[in-house]
């Protein structure tokens, strides 16, 4: 036989009448239990989902689930032998009611057949069948008001059939709803509780007295008409629409986090969205008459205000309504954004028809529009800058809100008492306006170099005006004419970089040329200040006596005429540098551009008082040094120059430096920076130097260190870094090597002129005047050609002097020029990451150039004549990224080399072999190379070194003895001997 499943009432020793499942077998007579249902069991029974369904909500209140619900005890006897009444009264009998009523509703609507189930048998019969109705019993309250009083009582209905339960004896099931079995019949109403039917089951009705029936009308009465039918005399009870309304609330939930509540008013009865409540009813009382308005909720209605709701980007959670990814704010700042969508969707708020109000807030909010006019005009060097906020009816200069923007301050309080909370956008977009901008009355004064910041609020600004702004630097193929006069063909990428300088000049802007070592920023910058020479006055300057600070020839009437004059005229440019390269610049300005006069302003010689003016307006150019500049600064701050020019800027990186502040304080219609490393090792050494070309450009430095070195150093902050980029992006032209590549030869020699230090050149001369007089003796007694030896070794310790003393004279006291200058150029090509090659003859300077390598703890090989594991030595050069120096001695490396990993090639100690420095340069430009080489001689001036290299560049007849020669001194003479030391 097969089994049937089936569900069976009855009785729980605790709860009273439960459901329970199980399988029964026909027998002749009667139905044998075989089987007690349990969830565990369905994995092995063949059951359908309804009977699935049923099993799993009797399960939800058997009595394991219930102990591991609501105990913390393990023994199911224990929980049920001390149970609290009020747990089981408030908590555990709701609970159960809930999961019988889902039961009744399966059986209603299902095929599975009910039993009464007494405990204590395991057989059934056909009488123990209980019929299950489809539908809900009804239940219509009955009041009927009299003088005396008021009678109350129920109707009980099912299927349109009068349901007399008057003194009948019921098994109840469910108290709320209530369900019952009556002759094995089940009753269940869809919302009554039991409580409200039991006391109709002992009598007929209910009296209330007059005396209290007032209370009775507003409570109770007023309740049931809004859940059950009701059928009333004596008093009215009309149905309608009545006067409705929307409102949207702003208020803080219990954990005091801001949300939106959506509510509903029904004649003066107000329901949230979410509550269930379908009717709304509503009470007047007329002459001791009592007139109920029985609403049924328009929920068409108040889903189409939901749905707008919605539309404007609002999302509902448990009933709370806010805006997508407030949950994620912190408490002020997700009411922040609630009050800010209030402002923005208001409008459309107010047109569907929702009514705004906040409640249980301590301040009362703005809520209306807020507006921002800006009007910009320009002027010579600023932006003016009008602005005014309208808070509805109030208007608000933009100024007032300065401190709040600079601040982080979101609350402004109106004069009407109410907060406003401005707009997070407003900080953004004005917070670095209102940092950099000046206040003077009810205007903003920005400077034009600020012109990125208001970028997207042109409103009243001239257009043509600021798109020449924002071309600055862009339009590469619209460059400036060249001066016809200039002595040099400049490449693509330095017509621009001259263009770029040009146009920053036209704005009146400072700018900071940093391209890679050797792209040519002295040409461009001499190429600049020869396109702006203008014509002077014939002034005749003669030689200076260098006895005196005056010019000889000079009247003081004439004096004083000259100097009306200069002042009328463009005065000179100042260009401050390191002392090793005033011979550089001085030698490209004849070689470039030789109609700039120039003049050195260093040195004991150099002009002071009252003749520096008159140099003023007569030279185009005055070069000058850092030290000079520090120590002459009482007069050099006394006159204006054209262009105040730093080379090598990053002298200046130090912002507390006593040359950083000398050069600022320096008087110049222009002002630029040339360097190749303007960030050598933070983000303040780029500030120092943006701060003299344009001063107040990234704030002070207090407000960088804030805004961009921590945020950038410490955190890499993108935003930070977009940030920084945008405000310099104009006045910083850096072009790397690679990324000119196509416009450079693939081998490009420079001659770098160095200057001794004082020291460096006393010891020379001493050197030199012994050396003299040693050779001269050697050549009276023995003649030029056996004096070879002699004079061999006195001009290769010159060589060496002219390198650093201490290749002589073994002391760390001593200095060089062009040891500092090698370091210079050094720590530039580190910091760019190129790969250098340093070649020497020397190894005693190699030796010396090695120990200052390692102070600074940079990676480098070394190769000379004592190297054994030459291959490991070259290998870890050519292919480690960090290893960027390779220190080479001539003899060594003069041959059987490939070193194609580095791209610059410094030759510190030339001399008249050029087959010898033409081998090294291969070592670096030959096949296999795919960088551009750029190859740098370093010359003492003034030594020996420079006696060689004049004669190279003169092609005389002594340069060939020398260059051409295997035996310079078989064809030497005595005079061109004494000249070389002369």
């Amino acid at each position: 036989m097969a089994l049937e499943f089936i569900v069976g009432l009855t009785e729980h020793r605790t709860f009273g009448y439960i459901f329970q499942a199980f399988l029964i077998e026909k027998r002749i007579s009667f139905y044998a239990i075989e089987k007690l249902v349990k969830l565990r069991d369905l994995a092995s029974l063949n059951l359908n989902e309804e009977q699935i369904a049923l099993v799993k909500q009797i399960e939800q209140y058997s009595d394991e689930k219930l102990v591991q619900k609501f105990s913390k005890l393990k023994e199911a006897s224990k929980f049920f032998q001390q149970m609290d009444p009020d747990l089981f009264e408030n908590h555990i009998s709701p609970y159960i009611d809930k999961h019988i009523n889902r039961i009744i509703r399966l059986l209603m609507g299902g095929q599975t057949r009910l039993f009464f189930k007494q405990a204590k048998y395991s057989n059934l019969y056909d009488e123990d069948v209980i019929t299950v109705p489809t539908t809900f019993s009804e239940c219509i309250f009955r009041f009927d008001r009299s003088e005396a009083g008021t009678r109350y009582s129920l109707q009980l209905e099912h299927d349109n059939k009068p349901l007399n339960l008057l003194h009948r004896t019921v098994t109840l099931v469910s108290s709320n709803p209530c369900a019952l079995v009556w002759q094995n019949k089940m009753y269940a109403f869809e919302k009554i509780s039991a409580k409200k039917l039991l006391p109709f089951f002992e009598k007929e009705a209910i009296f209330i007295p007059s005396q209290v029936e007032d209370k009775y009308y507003k409570s109770f009465v007023l309740n049931t008409l809004k859940e059950h039918s009701v059928k009333a005399t004596g008093f009215t009870v009309s149905a309608g629409e009545g006067n409705k309304r929307a409102i949207l609330s702003l208020e803080p939930n219990l954990r005091m986090e801001a949300i939106f509540l959506p509510k509903f008013e029904y004649n003066g009865n107000e329901y949230l969205a979410n509550s269930k409540t379908e009717v709304a009813v509503s009470l007047k009382q007329e002459n001791g008459n009592y007139h109920f308005i029985k609403i049924l909720r328009n929920r068409e209605w108040e889903n189409g205000l939901l749905q707008t709701l919605k539309n404007l980007g609002l999302i509902e959670k448990d009933g709370s309504w806010f805006t997508k990814g407030a949950e994620l704010l912190s408490d002020i700042d997700r009411l922040y954004e609630l009050i800010s969508w209030i402002a923005k969707n208001r409008q459309q708020l107010n047109d569907a028809g929702f009514q705004l109000q906040q409640n249980q807030f301590e301040k009362r909010y703005f809520t209306e529009q807020q507006a921002l006019d800006i009007q910009i005009k320009t002027n010579a060097d600023w932006f003016d800058i009008y602005a005014n906020v309208t808070f509805g009816d109030y208007q608000i200069p933009f100024l007032k809100l300065r401190k709040y923007i600079l601040n982080d301050i979101r609350e402004f309080e109106l004069p009407n008492g109410e907060t406003a909370i401005l707009p997070i956008e407003w900080f953004t977009e004005y917070k670095d306006l209102m940092h950099f901008a000046k206040q003077d009355g009810q205007v903003l004064h920005l400077r034009k170099y600020h012109y990125q910041l208001i970028q997207k609020r042109l409103k009243g600004i001239d257009k043509s005006f600021y798109q020449r702004l924002l071309d600055i630097g862009k339009n590469a193929e619209k460059k400036v004419a060249l001066p016809a006069n200039i002595q040099a063909t400049l490449r693509s990428y330095q017509h621009e970089g001259f263009s770029w300088m040009y146009q920053l000049y036209e704005h009146q802007f400072g700018g900071c040329l940093a391209d890679d070592m050797g792209l040519g920023k002295t040409l461009q910058t001499l190429t600049l200040l020869l396109k702006l020479k203008r014509l002077k006055k014939q002034i005749v300057i003669p030689e200076f006596d260098t006895h005196s600070e005056q010019m000889s020839l000079f009247s003081d009437t004439e004096n004083h005429k000259n100097e009306e004059q200069a002042e009328k005229d463009q005065p000179a440019s100042l260009i401050v540098m390191p002392t090793s390269l005033i011979h550089n610049w001085e030698n490209e300005i004849q070689k470039f551009t030789p109609s700039l006069k120039v003049y050195k302003h260093f040195g004991i010689q150099r002009k002071k008082a009252g003749g520096f003016k008159q140099l003023l307006g007569y030279y185009d150019i005055i070069l000058t040094t850092y030290g000079t500049v520090r120590n002459d600064f009482d007069l050099l701050q006394e006159h204006e120059f054209f262009y105040l020019i730093l080379d090598e800027s990053q002298n200046i990186k130090n912002p507390g430096s006593k040359t950083y502040q000398t050069v600022s304080q320096l008087k110049a219609r222009n002002r630029l920076v040339i360097t190749g490393t303007p960030i050598e090792n933070s983000l303040s050494d780029l500030w120092s130097q943006i701060n003299f070309i344009n001063k107040g450009l990234l704030g002070n430095l207090a407000y960088f260190k804030r805004e961009f070195i921590t945020p950038i150093e410490k955190k890499n902050d993108p935003e930070k870094q977009e940030k920084l980029q945008t405000l310099i992006r104009p006045f910083v032209l850096r072009r790397t090597k690679e990324q000119v590549a196509r416009d450079l030869p693939p081998l490009t020699e420079q001659i770098r002129y160095c200057q001794m230090t004082g020291n460096q050149k006393r010891i020379y001369e001493k050197e030199k005047s012994a050396i003299r007089n040693q050779i001269l003796e050697n050549i009276e007694k023995e003649g030029v050609e056996k004096s070879a030896f002699v004079v061999l070794q006195g001009l290769t310790k010159l060589r060496q002097l002219a390198n650093h003393p201490s290749m002589l004279h073994d002391t760390d006291e001593n200095e060089s020029g062009k040891f500092d200058e090698i370091f210079r150029s050094l720590e530039s090509l580190m910091a760019e990451k190129h790969k250098v090659l340093i070649f020497s003859s020397f190894v005693k300077h190699l030796t010396l150039v090695k120990e200052q390598i390692e102070m600074k703890k940079w990676k480098y090989s070394l190769l000379t004549g004592q190297t054994t594991n030459r291959e490991q030595v070259i290998k870890s050069f050519q292919e480690d990224p960090d290893n960027r120096i390779f220190l080479i001695s001539l003899k060594a490396g003069g041959v059987g080399l490939n070193l194609t990993s580095a791209d610059y090639v410094f030759i510190i100690d030339p001399w008249w072999n050029p087959a010898a420095e033409l081998q090294a340069i291969n070592r670096a430009h030959r096949i296999g190379q795919d960088k551009k080489v750029m190859v740098y001689r370093f010359i003492t001036v003034d030594s020996i070194e420079g006696k060689i290299q004049q004669l190279q560049e003169r092609k005389s007849s002594l340069a060939e003895k020398f260059i051409n020669s295997n035996n310079p001194f078989k064809a030497i003479t005595k005079d061109e001997i004494l000249n070389l030391l002369s």
